[in-house]
């Protein structure tokens, strides 16, 4: 497993009206693939919130984010457990 995921929200991606790129490292080395989802999650939250505070419809634009940020941090940490993890967890909502 990598040793850090860095998680970037595109607003390109996820928000049509801003171009800015916000980024958190998230260091992954020694934790559980339970652990990594969780910190991924939080830390996309983190960005999300900013990169979309200026959103008029900022719930929608939020959500958008989120699933997106998570997706592309998931698929570039690479690990089949997290993915795993993260496709139950996306089910089950």
């Amino acid at each position: 497993m990598k040793r850090i995921v860095t998680l970037a929200a595109f607003a390109a991606l996820a928000v049509a009206s801003s171009a800015q790129a916000q980024s958190i490292r998230v260091p992954v080395a020694g934790k559980s693939a339970q652990q990594v989802h969780a910190d991924i999650v939080m830390a996309a939250r983190s960005v999300c919130h900013r990169a979309t505070a200026d959103e008029s419809l900022m719930l929608d634009a939020y959500t958008r984010c989120l699933s997106a940020t998570v997706k592309a941090s998931v698929a570039q940490l690479g690990d089949p457990q997290v993915a795993q993890l993260s496709n139950t967890r996306v089910v089950q909502r």
